[in-house]
């Protein structure tokens, strides 16, 4: 028996009641969709003109996507796609910190429906005691030295079906956790509503925040949400394993790592995992 609740449907009226009047005015389209291929696909097919802060969210997806090509597995139900066009005048913003901005806009989002304890594998999953909770991908797509579309996408497990478990456990590779079992008692039926509110009202005061000051505001906070630096770690690459420390995140994204018989190096495109000494 799945004693997780499926609380309402999704719905684009509802989530708008949740946002502060600021959100509702930066928002220009709101799509609520019962099942697509990917929301980050969805967005990057609307016509040129609509996808410049529209939002997408989704009940499932047929093929979610993550980082280096990974599907995302997307039940119904349960949890929240969402993905959020966005564009940039290029010149202005190293777009690659977007991820990691992403990543803290998701942590204070998360703050707010109570949860505590979370924080970030770099560039952008969001874990709890090792499992993953949420993830990130962001792709851009520039139109010479213009603007600049990037397409925001976030998966968050709200609350994975229970009797998915053993079913799960087979697909998903690495540990998972959903927000309904590592919040405080009182706050476990938040709707998932409100939830996809926050994210998407955190996403656009942090895309502002982005815009207008660029990374250097976000990186104290980055210190605080960082998973990594100190660590021993080990980076999959070119078929084989190297093992470094990490120092920190620099200006531009990149992750700072002591590398074993190499020094210092700044890695931007790198599968890292934390390798206990």
């Amino acid at each position: 028996m799945n004693h997780h609740k499926i609380d309402s449907l999704l719905d684009a009226e509802r989530i708008k009641a949740h946002l502060s009047s600021a959100s509702q005015a930066q928002l220009r389209e709101l799509t609520v969709l019962q099942e697509t291929d990917s929301t980050n696909t969805f967005v990057t097919r609307l016509p040129a003109g609509r996808r410049h802060a529209h939002a997408v969210v989704a009940e499932s997806q047929t093929s979610g996507r993550g980082r280096r090509q990974r599907s995302w597995h997307s039940p119904a139900g349960g949890n929240i796609y969402l993905s959020l066009g966005w564009r940039f005048a290029v010149q202005s913003t190293a777009l690659s910190c977007l991820p990691l901005v992403t990543a803290l806009c998701v942590c204070r989002a998360l703050e707010r429906t109570g949860l505590r304890g979370h924080g970030i594998k770099w560039p952008n999953d969001i874990l709890v005691d090792g499992a993953k909770l949420a993830g990130i991908l962001v792709e851009t797509q520039a139109v010479g030295s213009g603007p600049a579309l990037a397409v925001i996408g976030i998966g968050l497990n709200v609350r994975m079906p229970v009797s998915d478990s053993g079913h799960l456990a087979a697909i998903i590779d690495r540990p998972w956790t959903d927000l309904a079992s590592q919040l405080p008692a009182e706050r476990r039926d938040v709707c998932r509503n409100e939830i996809a509110a926050l994210l998407l009202e955190e996403l656009l005061l942090g895309l502002a925040s982005f815009e207008d000051r660029g990374f250097a505001v976000f990186h104290g906070e980055w210190q605080a949400r960082d998973l990594l630096t100190g660590k021993r770690l080990r980076l999959e690459g070119n078929g084989g394993f190297r093992y470094g420390r990490a120092i920190g995140v620099e200006d531009d994204g990149g992750l700072a790592v002591d590398i074993e018989g190499y020094g210092p190096q700044v890695l931007y495109a790198a599968e890292v995992s934390i390798h206990d000494d």
